[in-house]
């Protein structure tokens, strides 16, 4: 860490012999030294230099340090980050959580480095160029906009790097154990299908989590903070992305169209009381606080046999309107030889080419209802993959072909799959963060 390169030999001796004598006397594991926060050292302006603040010591983390100067830093970037008023009373109420995130942050990085997940440069250049696409930030600009704003790029690289790393760690170590079987898929369609004619909700959302009952107060502040801030306007998006610890996160906090009871009955309560656009007051649960904000509400209706969805190729012998009958015949003949020897949409496209009918790279894409009556009715009934019966209309002798169909009601599995594995993985990998915690020793110094 910053300028402790003097001043640590001595100190991690202490600390090794400190956390033996622990052990020795009783087994324990998770030394956790609480002494009451100093508030001075947040506030701008109350420290004298950054010497002094790089030389005290606000955590250690086994075997990392934790400097106040990296806590301000830190909390300069989230205040900018999150759109937050740069004040004294702010910081105040901000540092616990942050002191803890830091915490976390060091844990999973040492994690990753014993595991050997590094980071690569193309890695960072490429997690940045996603913040800045985010943030409407220009091309190659991150760095500029960071340091004009009076924020320390290292702070802000540091926090990309450790996110960068920890997602890393959790695709290798935790992904691959899960396993999503098709009852799980299966019993998911069927609870959104009993659920057609309710209300849907599109939620956002920012977990702030409590892991001791000691910190409860202090993260139900920081929530009710929080609040305020987004009710003045400030965008709850850019707040998830620095404060929220679920995997929503990622998306500013947007877990999408959710339906009317799908949550934990708390939070339920208080969607049901939000009118679009606004946002709740802290949710309390069993992992911490949830503030929620609905951007839209709607009602699912029943769907119809024309709300399946297809796609679809055709081929078209041309003819004009008034064609004597025998070159009508003519081309419904050779209409349906192509039909016979015609069998999938890629052997469809390549002689609808050849004769003269140019072809989209993909079939075009439907909802049934929105073709017309005679169309509808073949699209409806042929079979996918199989030509239809010639059709006779203005412009000529037309075959049609369905390449996909997803018939009425139809879920997409892999989707719901995706979303399955996604909260699987926000499960373990806090449970995976929190086993780190148990595990590691924790001096608070500040």
């Amino acid at each position: 860490m910053l300028g402790m390169s003097v001043t640590m030999n001595n100190y991690r001796n202490w600390r090794r012999t400190k956390r033996s004598q622990i052990n020795a006397s009783g087994g324990l594991r998770n030394h956790l030294l609480v002494c009451a926060f100093v508030v001075a050292f947040i506030a701008p302006g109350t420290v004298p230099s950054n010497a002094q603040q790089v030389e005290r010591i606000a955590a250690v983390v086994n075997d990392k340090v934790i400097s106040i100067y990296d806590l301000r830093q830190r909390i300069d970037l989230l205040i900018f980050s999150a759109g937050l008023p740069n004040s004294a009373d702010q910081r105040r109420s901000m540092a616990p959580q942050v002191l803890r995130g830091l915490i976390d942050e060091a844990l999973q990085t040492e994690e990753a480095e014993r595991l050997n997940i590094r980071v690569s440069s193309r890695e960072m250049d490429d997690a940045v160029s996603q913040i800045e696409r985010s943030n409407n930030i220009p091309e190659g600009r991150f760095e500029d906009m960071i340091r004009s704003r009076g924020v320390s790029t290292e702070a802000a690289l540091t926090q990309i790097r450790a996110n960068v790393a920890w997602q890393k760690l959790i695709r290798r170590r935790v992904a691959p154990t899960i396993t999503i079987g098709e009852e799980e898929i299966d019993s998911v369609i069927k609870r959104i299908r009993s659920g057609q004619g309710q209300t849907q909700y599109r939620v956002s959302e920012i977990l702030l989590p409590v892991d001791d009952a000691a910190q409860r107060q202090t993260v139900l502040d920081l929530a009710n903070r929080l609040t305020a801030q987004i009710r003045l306007g400030a965008e709850i998006s850019a707040i998830a992305r620095q404060f929220s610890k679920s995997a929503s996160a990622a998306t500013g906090g947007d877990i999408g169209w959710i339906q009317e009871g799908e949550l934990i009955d708390e939070a339920n309560r208080a969607l049901a009381l939000l009118d679009v656009g606004k946002v709740s007051d802290p949710v309390a649960t069993p992992d911490g606080y949830l503030i929620l904000q609905m951007s839209d509400r709607r009602k699912l209706r029943t769907p119809g046999a024309e709300d399946a969805r297809i796609t679809l190729r055709q081929l078209v012998l041309p003819l004009s309107e008034d064609a004597p009958e025998v070159d009508v015949q003519s081309q419904v003949s050779l209409a349906q030889q192509v039909a016979e020897n015609t069998s999938g949409c890629d052997d469809f496209a390549e002689i609808a080419r050849e004769m003269g009918t140019p072809q989209p790279t993909e079939p075009a894409a439907f909802r049934l209802g929105d073709l017309n009556e005679k169309l509808r009715g073949v699209a409806g009934e042929v079979e996918v993959g199989v030509a239809s019966a010639p059709l006779r209309n203005p412009s000529g002798v037309q075959i049609i072909m369905v390449c996909e169909r997803q018939e009425t009601g139809a879920l997409p599995r892999d989707q719901i799959r995706d979303t399955l594995l996604r909260q699987r993985i926000d499960m373990l990998s806090r449970r995976y963060l929190r086993d780190l915690r148990r595990s590691a020793f924790v001096d608070l110094r500040v």
